[in-house]
């Protein structure tokens, strides 16, 4: 099965195609995007495979800005995670990893943690910022308002946004940031 996406970026005046495909008990991601930050032109492409329940097991980004290339790439391996061929420790309970540049990182906690509504969960997250070059684990909570809405907080910023899904748990709206097209 195979699903696509589109979204248009708000802030960072960005245009994104995405397509996932299910295959043998898992999801495999891709996402290409251009944008426009503060006078900055950049382009990212991404990969991300998770397991069928959404749990992220491998990533890989690259990003360019004028001459500026930045790629991380990382994989979990006996609960593990290995970025850049380098162990992280205390990444090992992020099952979970959020690319800032798009809204289809959001679709992973909320389809793994498939919460009731009025349930709420805070989550241990790799926050990925290939604009910034750079990466850490961030707590982020997510509030299940109805079937198809999420309040979701980032913590450690203490950003806040309601966030509208489709019937597949994908991203249609996040307010100020993210609309599909």
């Amino acid at each position: 099965m195979e699903k696509k996406r589109s979204w248009l970026g708000i802030d960072s005046i960005s245009v994104e195609h995405f397509t996932a495909i299910e295959k043998e008990g898992s999801f495999h991601c891709k996402g290409e995007l251009v944008g426009n930050k503060n006078n900055r032109i950049y382009g990212v492409e991404y990969q991300v495979v998770t397991t069928s329940q959404w749990e992220t097991r491998f990533f890989d980004i690259r990003c360019q800005e004028g001459h500026r290339h930045f790629q991380l790439s990382g994989h979990k391996l006996n609960d593990q995670w290995i970025i850049d061929e380098q162990e992280y420790p205390h990444f090992k309970e992020c099952l979970d990893i959020d690319i800032a540049v798009t809204p289809f990182t959001n679709t992973l906690p909320i389809n793994r943690l498939n919460m009731a509504v009025g349930e709420s969960k805070i989550i241990p997250v790799l926050y990925i910022n290939p604009l910034e070059e750079n990466f850490t684990l961030v707590q982020q909570e997510y509030t299940k308002l109805s079937e198809n809405t999420y309040h979701y907080k980032n913590i450690w910023s203490d950003f806040e946004a309601t966030i509208t899904l489709d019937e597949e748990g994908f991203v249609t709206e996040y307010p100020g940031l993210f609309k599909v097209i």
